[in-house]
């Protein structure tokens, strides 16, 4: 087998601005397809709904800080990112529907509202699974069985989750009800499952959150080509 060396001066030279130029036009590439992209950012669960838990672990600040991640990642590829929530609270004081009654329903009206209010092009909420069964893992996109534009969004996101961590091999139908309010694309992603205890593990680690964020920006970037 022939080996082939490159000198560090050749390298500087003529390789690396090359290298740089081609990563500028992916990165320009990228920014272009979500430039100007309203995109809600929806972290499940909030204040005294800690959705899903351990002991010493909550569903609902693990949603937040992979929310957070994602919104950094879409700003930088020119998306603006509309958070449902940035801190640890509930939103259903923050429901302007008084006809829909009781605070689980009116915290989540309260989400598919700003979407509404933002004039949103597509709705992403996150969340972390939870089953009885500690060896189940993975990630998983839920969309709206209604919705082809929903189907499409989903299984692009589907697929980069896939690259990471066990997928399914297609995206999933649910009746969820930020799902099924949305009239706009919207998917229901659960990153992983805390009762599994080397997933929960990795959920909590900052590494593993932004390459969550990173591959469902992508999968987002690629609903967009």
């Amino acid at each position: 087998m022939r080996i082939l060396y490159i000198g560090k001066s050749y390298f500087s030279l003529f390789l690396l601005p090359a290298m740089l130029v081609l990563n500028s036009l992916y990165t320009h590439e990228v920014t272009h397809k979500l430039a100007d992209k309203i995109i809600v950012v929806d972290a499940g669960h909030g204040g005294i709904d800690t959705g899903a838990n351990r002991p010493g672990v909550l569903e609902k600040d693990i949603n937040l800080a992979v929310a957070l991640e994602l919104k950094n990642t879409l700003n930088q590829y020119g998306a603006k990112v509309a958070l449902s929530r940035q801190t640890d609270i509930e939103l259903s004081t923050e429901c302007d529907n008084e006809k829909v009654r009781g605070r689980y329903h009116r915290d989540l009206m309260a989400r598919v509202e700003l979407a509404e209010e933002s004039d949103a092009d597509i709705f992403v909420s996150i969340h972390s699974n939870a089953v009885v069964n500690t060896k189940r893992h993975g990630a998983e996109v839920f969309y709206y069985g209604k919705s082809e534009a929903g189907k499409v969004l989903a299984t692009t996101i589907q697929t980069e989750l896939h690259k990471i961590t066990t997928t399914p091999s297609t995206a999933s139908a649910a009746d969820y009800f930020v799902l099924r309010k949305n009239k706009i694309p919207a998917v229901l992603i659960e990153i992983g499952y805390i009762t599994n205890p080397d997933e929960r593990r990795l959920l909590q680690t900052a590494d593993y959150q932004k390459k969550l964020a990173e591959s469902i920006a992508a999968g987002i970037c690629n609903y967009y080509q």
